[in-house]
């Protein structure tokens, strides 16, 4: 086997370039979405602990 054979084609047209930006607000409302139950969980705790 020549080495070119088990070479991937390189189409330019198929690579999808995501913007930076878009990765990071997607994180932003995953990670404000995950933590709301965290905060709330934490608030009834704290309120428990004081009576």
């Amino acid at each position: 086997m020549e080495p070119e054979e088990l070479r991937l084609p390189l189409n330019p047209e198929a690579v999808v370039v995501r913007p930076v930006e878009g990765n990071i607000g997607a994180g932003l409302i995953w990670g404000i979405l995950i933590s709301i139950p965290l905060w709330i969980s934490i608030f009834g705790w704290a309120t428990g602990i004081m009576r």
